[in-house]
């Protein structure tokens, strides 16, 4: 009959114990597309999203039906919003995001506009290469703010998401209180 030492158990011990583990971390996968996105301000900002934009909202997102309910409003690069109606936007402290290959010449299109020169102290334009496929802009104080997004490829809706909330951060940040 074999003799049992206290070695011999504790490594059958161990080996049980590991061997389980083992099973365990072998279930986890390091994609880290299937975690759930957390966000520092999308999540508390009610976003309306044109419906020329193909962009997929997480149902933990608040979205709205119309502009004037919105705080962020997603258009496509293409718009037909014309400066006016985007000057009113920013004086109502809303944030615009154009997507799209165009939403550069969109957005310099507006900033160059008499309706946007009448109201905000612009600093200049300045175009980036390769041109921006999201441009984010904001009114802050009398002067507009923006965040411009490029990918090599077609961005994900997670890519875009994660672009609007970084804007949102850098936007409140910027913004002066009291």
């Amino acid at each position: 009959m074999p003799y049992c030492t206290r070695r011999t158990a504790l490594r059958a011990c161990g080996i049980a114990a590991l061997s389980s583990l083992a099973g365990c971390l072998a279930l986890q996968t390091d994609d880290s597309d299937t975690e759930k996105p957390t966000y520092e301000r999308l999540d508390v900002t009610p976003v309306y999203v044109a419906e020329e934009v193909d962009l997929s909202m997480p149902p933990d997102i608040e979205t709205v039906s119309a502009p004037h309910n919105a705080d962020l409003l997603v258009l496509p690069d293409d718009t037909n919003t014309n400066a006016t109606q985007a000057v009113e936007w920013l004086i109502d402290d809303r944030v615009l995001a154009l997507l799209g290959e165009n939403a550069e010449t969109t957005w310099l299109s507006w900033a160059r506009s008499d309706a946007f020169n009448d109201v905000f102290n612009t600093q200049g334009y300045s175009e980036s290469e390769p041109p921006s496929s999201l441009v984010v802009g904001a009114k802050v104080g009398l002067t507009t703010t923006t965040s411009r997004y490029s990918w090599g490829s077609e961005p994900s809706t997670r890519d875009v998401l994660e672009a609007l909330d970084d804007s949102l951060v850098a936007i409140e940040q910027r913004t002066p209180t009291g």
